[in-house]
């Protein structure tokens, strides 16, 4: 139970896995929980990594709580997170889904981690409406996700229950608040305005097949950012969720080998 009375839901509380001394940060995106890094965390550690996954504020209790957040509440758990691991660990990369993307690229674009692994990060949803979050919030406070939980959700369980684990699933809400969209709105300007800052190595994974960030978001990153060690790499097949979606493993290899040439 956190603070505020409400119960963190299972499988969604934050998480360290002790390694060596090198560190990431592997954060969740926007309505889920650290459930949705749970086996890139592990995947890392099991290489050596010491990982922690944040549970962001709002995130895996309940939606209400999440429409009183801001996304500057947002980036100090990935701050939290990321001090954390700089008392541990002699290097620290930030890796993150979708909205802990934008945290990650933030956060590099401030030099405070010596690299950053971006995956389906929205910089542009195509999506006007969300500029105007701030005064839909007050008519309609919460908009039910299409098809939730869906097949993923149901291919997750599938996995947990084949590793001897509580079936939790995704760990992800079934509504949006849509004050909390307005702030991802924000973050994402935030972030496009301070890429060009982004030295670091950087690594971007972004699918094709993504039906809820456009895939031309990644050469809208690529236009915005100056890191001169970069890599990028294309998925065809799977959907927003790349840590968890049929190609999981391919973006944990992928993930592995940007980190583990750069761990010196």
């Amino acid at each position: 139970m956190n603070s505020d009375g409400f119960v963190i839901a299972p499988g969604a509380a934050p998480f360290l896995l002790d390694g060596g001394d090198v560190g990431c940060v592997c954060t969740h995106g926007f309505t889920a929980s650290p459930e949705e890094v749970r086996w890139l965390a592990e995947y890392l550690n099991a290489r050596g990594l010491t990982v922690f996954a944040p549970r962001l504020a709002g995130h895996g209790t309940d939606p209400e709580v999440m429409a009183g957040q801001t996304w500057i509440d947002w980036y100090e758990d990935e701050l939290d997170a990321i001090a954390l691991l700089r008392q541990r660990c002699r290097k620290v990369f930030a890796a993150g889904l979708s909205m802990g993307g934008l945290l990650s690229l933030l956060a590099g674009a401030n030099g405070l981690v010596d690299g950053v692994v971006a995956m389906a990060a929205p910089l542009d949803l195509g999506r006007r409406e969300l500029m105007l979050a701030p005064l839909l919030k007050h008519a309609v406070p919460f908009i039910p996700k299409d098809n939730w939980p869906g097949p993923l959700d149901e291919y997750v369980r599938e996995i947990q229950r084949a590793q001897g684990r509580p079936d939790y699933g995704r760990g992800d809400y079934g509504v949006m608040p849509i004050a909390a969209a307005g702030q991802l709105y924000d973050l994402m300007q935030e972030v496009m305005r301070r890429l060009p800052d982004l030295i670091v190595p950087l690594l971007l994974i972004y699918s094709r097949a993504d039906r809820t960030v456009p895939y031309d978001n990644l050469a809208l990153a690529l236009s915005l950012v100056n890191s001169t060690d970069l890599v990028t790499h294309t998925l065809e097949t799977s959907g927003h969720v790349l840590t968890q979606d049929v190609e999981h493993e391919k973006v944990f290899e992928l993930v592995w080998e940007f980190l583990s040439t750069r761990l010196d």
